[in-house]
């Protein structure tokens, strides 16, 4: 336990922890692999020993100008000595040497993302005392061609290219028709190649000294953390936050030793279905890097289970204690050498959204969790990807079959083939969907795989790197399409004697594996019964209520089936694309007669109504909230000159009428322009026959024997006077059409200006509800536009300046201060008024969070977006009512919070941030 006595030595700084010293608790201090590792070397799994430098270290490396510090290397080579008296081996040793595995690790897993390095310390002389310990001497050259090669690269920056090339020129000398019929002597000539090739292209030679290599391994994977393909993944993830990775040095085991060794990945569940079954794929005589780096395709899992009975049921047994240690699906990592299983790596798999959702109800229903365990731990930002599009089953027969592979997604995906990755971004600024067709799913960047719709390789299984990847993406993919052959040249392909050129449309199904032909139509997957019991549980726990953005009927029906409890958020201007209506606001807004313009008004009443009443109806007794037109009207005349003229001739009025008032009605900003609140005000007969219309829908209603909830959100207030006016307009119209006696309705407001957010307390005694439109308000606080922030909100993110795009996640600091004002000084105001927040923040897990913290009472996102809402609002009251445990110290008071979710509760003893400060 943690008390006064011990403090001291939990604020001790440590960067290195051996495996028996660690645990699973140690998470931020040891990264993911890293306290996975030590936790199951605690519980006797056969975990090949090693140690793992912590995340504060490579901090400290950054903040020391990526320099590493004395006492570091001197910790180094104290565990190292440790290690090697252990095990009575010598890193690099002469006679049977000690090597070593290199890899990074974060707090948050970044699967592939950070390359490792295996087989450190081997160099001209212990390369001969591992073939003499191992009886193998093409095995141990073999391994250290490998090793320089990949240290190379990464270490060295010699391009792969040159290693190929020499491979290549090796089979031409010595006439070799397969690089699998090379020699031992083979091998050592072209380790001699290599070494030469190094020299003169690094312009130094390969390190030989087995603790260099070390050194320099651990600086590799430490400049990683900051390289672009880290950088990237993390900000697309949002774990800009994470500080550093942790380094796991651990002892080399080796699958590839001879026909009774092997390597491979299972998870403990169905990663596709979530149904419970081990699945995964293995090879024999392999080593590990060639399953994850997709270059090969591995068997089935279910192959070992005929092939090696001993092995496959010991793995089993593994799992099955795993999944119940750490209390969700386990993602693992063995190699077999010689006959003897070793455990590598497990963790918390990467699961599709639909095998989450059945995996996380099953483990209830199992005992390994209650239902808040289920609940904390669950990817609330996963479910994105649950309701998914798949091919319609039953017009699939129509197009014709070009071939199959293995299914590696639940998803489907229609798009343009493309074979050179070089060219996604410029297809994608053209607005098509692209099918990726390769021969590896390794040859990808990480920002490559977010574009694409779709994926078909030749080679690579499903336990890849990648594919495990595109699964969290939500992305399509085959996999290991054996009878699909690439002709970079021709920028085509062939199946099965079928071609598929660039630019062909295609459609691919990943749950089963077939490509067709064109585009097939898709159909929307269908909620589970899982799914339902856990937004169940959702719902139980929640407090903040959760409703739609919606506008249409079709958008309504989808949030309403996925649980929202009203329309939050109904952007009337959306109704007005049908030409006829189109036709009526045009002329209306042509017109400089205002009596001319209630007329046409008054014709578009009873559309209006209608679009309203569908709505009502769909939410029979849940409130609808309706804003009124925020738009300015220069938008609905057509900027261009064919359109103008078009709608000259429908109109029966001069060209030159539309083109003068478009001109008039122009601004230099639109979005503080003549818009919301402020058109409503100066044209309030466009107030008037909205909520004429809606007062009459809800009235039709209750004939029909409906319960409508209508209520009317005023956009862009900065003032209770022009709130107050427009209050009055509605009101009005509610006594002209005899609503106020009969309906129960209600006014509100969107605070999205930072005016009306630091008067909150006036406003809200006006007010029956106030939302937060916190895309507005993001624009107006940051004083940049989200449409033109793309162009450097990335670098802002990378560089600190955010730590997220606040337009994906409330700024806190700036935003979120503004919304904590305006909450306070309406609670003071008039304690019991509705607060909202509004738009994409709303399913955002971390805004959610913030937002139960500071008092919102509902959310209103995207239709597609409710289920994500729901479980996050679910974790953040789970959070919110976690116990609090204080700690007193001579000199410090540190909180932190009691939490069940897996290896997150109880405290990190590791290093300085040891205690979760609430």
């Amino acid at each position: 336990g943690i008390n006064a006595e011990n403090m001291g030595f939990l604020l001790m700084q440590r960067f290195f922890y051996l495996f028996k010293e660690g645990s699973a608790l140690f998470r931020n201090t040891l990264g993911l692999k890293g306290s996975r590792l030590c936790e199951m070397f605690r519980m006797g799994l056969p975990v090949p020993p090693g140690f793992v430098i912590t995340t504060e270290a490579c901090e400290m490396y950054y903040k020391n100008n990526r320099r590493a510090q004395t006492e570091l290397q001197e910790q180094v080579h104290d565990k190292l000595g440790i290690l090697e008296k252990g095990l009575n081996q010598k890193l690099g040793g002469d006679l049977d040497p000690l090597l070593l595995s290199v890899r990074a690790g974060a707090e948050m897993s970044m699967p592939g993302i950070i390359r490792s390095i295996c087989n450190v310390g081997l160099n001209s002389k212990s390369v001969i005392g591992l073939a003499k310990a191992t009886g193998n001497e093409f095995f141990a050259w073999n391994l250290y061609r490998k090793f320089i090669e990949e240290y190379a690269v990464g270490a060295m920056n010699v391009s792969k290219e040159e290693f190929n090339k020499l491979q290549t020129q090796l089979m031409l000398d010595f006439s070799l028709k397969t690089r699998s019929s090379a020699t031992t002597e083979h091998i050592k000539t072209l380790v001699d190649r290599y070494l030469d090739r190094i020299n003169k292209t690094a312009g130094r030679q390969f390190p030989q000294h087995p603790q260099d290599q070390l050194w320099e391994s651990i600086n590799v994977l430490f400049n990683a953390w900051e390289g672009k393909q880290a950088s990237t993944y993390r900000r697309l993830k949002d774990l800009t936050h994470l500080k550093g990775c942790g380094i796991t040095v651990q002892k080399m085991v080796f699958g590839n030793l001879n026909s009774s060794s092997g390597t491979g990945r299972v998870f403990s569940r169905n990663p596709l279905t979530g149904d419970k079954e081990l699945y995964g794929e293995y090879l024999m005589n392999s080593q590990g890097e060639e399953i994850s780096n997709g270059r090969l395709t591995p068997l089935s899992i279910d192959n070992l289970k005929i092939e090696n009975p001993t092995i496959y049921n010991q793995l089993f047994k593994i799992q099955e204690k795993l999944e119940k240690h750490f209390r969700g699906v386990q993602d693992i990592q063995f190699t077999i050498e010689n006959g003897k299983l070793y455990l590598l790596y497990s963790k918390n798999a990467k699961v599709g959204a639909a095998a989450e959702v059945k995996t996380a109800v099953d483990l209830v229903k199992e005992g390994v969790n209650t239902e808040i365990d289920a609940l904390k731990n669950f990817d609330a930002a996963n479910l994105n990807y649950l309701h998914h599009t798949t091919v319609d089953p039953e017009t699939k027969a129509q197009y014709k079959l070009i071939g199959k592979g293995v299914p590696g997604s639940i998803s489907s995906a229609s798009g343009q083939a493309l074979f050179d990755p070089s060219k996604i971004q410029e297809w994608n600024e053209k607005g098509k969907k692209i099918i990726l067709i390769s021969k590896m799913n390794s040859d990808h960047g990480y920002s490559s795989l977010t574009i694409p719709d779709g994926f078909i390789t030749m080679r690579g299984g499903v336990t890849a790197d990648t594919s495990i990847l595109l699964r969290d993406l939500g992305k399509a993919s085959i996999l290991s399409c054996e009878n699909l052959v690439i002709s970079d040249e021709l920028k085509s392909c062939t199946i099965d004697n079928r071609v598929i050129n660039e630019g062909d449309t295609i459609t691919i199904n990943g749950m089963t594996g077939e490509i067709f032909e064109g585009a097939v139509p898709m159909v929307e997957s269908e909620a589970s019964s899982e799914y339902d019991q856990l937004i169940s549980w959702a719902d139980s726990h929640k407090k903040m209520a959760v409703l739609v953005n919606a506008d249409i009927p079709s958008e309504v029906l989808i949030g309403k089936k996925y649980g929202a409890e009203g329309i939050g958020l109904c952007k009337t201007e959306h109704m007005f694309n049908d030409p006829i209506k189109m036709k009526h606001m045009c002329k209306a807004i042509l017109t400089e007669n205002i009596e001319e313009r209630k007329r046409e008004l008054e014709e578009l009443v009873h559309y209006h109504k209608e679009d309203f009443k569908a709505l009502l109806k769909i939410m029979n007794g849940l409130p609808c909230i309706i804003r009124i037109l925020d738009p300015p009207l220069n938008s609905f005349i057509p900027a261009d000159a064919p359109s103008q003229e078009k709608l000259a001739v429908e109109l029966k009025i001069p060209v030159e009428k539309i083109r003068a008032q478009h001109k008039k009605l122009a601004e230099y900003n639109p979005m503080l322009g003549l818009r919301g609140s402020r058109l409503a005000v100066m044209y309030p007969e466009i107030v008037e026959f909205q909520a004429k219309s809606l007062f009459i829908a809800a009235l039709e209603c209750i004939e029909e024997g409906f319960h409508p909830l209508p209520c009317f959100e005023c956009p862009m207030i900065s003032s209770v006077k022009e709130f107050s006016l427009l209050k009055e307009v509605i009101h009005s119209m509610a006594l002209e059409t005899g609503a106020a006696e009969k309906i129960r309705y209600k006014v509100g407001l969107l605070l999205e200006i930072p005016r009306a957010a630091l008067t909150a307390d006036e406003l809200s005694k006006e007010a029956d509800f106030m939302h937060f439109g916190s895309n507005d308000l993001t624009q107006l606080t940051c004083g940049f536009s989200k449409e033109d922030s793309d162009k450097f909100i990335g670098k802002y993110v990378d560089l600190g300046v955010y730590w997220k795009n606040p337009f994906a996640a409330i700024d806190m600091k700036g935003v979120g201060e503004l919304m904590k004002i305006a909450i306070a000084k309406t609670r003071k105001a008039k304690k019991h008024t509705r607060m909202g927040a509004s738009g994409t923040h709303a399913s955002d897990p971390t805004s959610v969070m913030f937002c139960q913290e500071i008092g919102i009472d509902e959310l209103s996102c995207p239709p597609r977006k409710v289920p994500v809402a729901k479980i996050a609002a679910a974790q953040a009251a789970l959070k919110h009512k976690s116990q609090r445990i204080t700690l007193h110290t001579k000199s410090t008071c540190l909180l932190y919070t009691s939490d069940a979710a897996d290896e997150q509760r109880g405290v990190d003893l590791g290093g300085r941030r040891i205690i979760k400060k609430t």
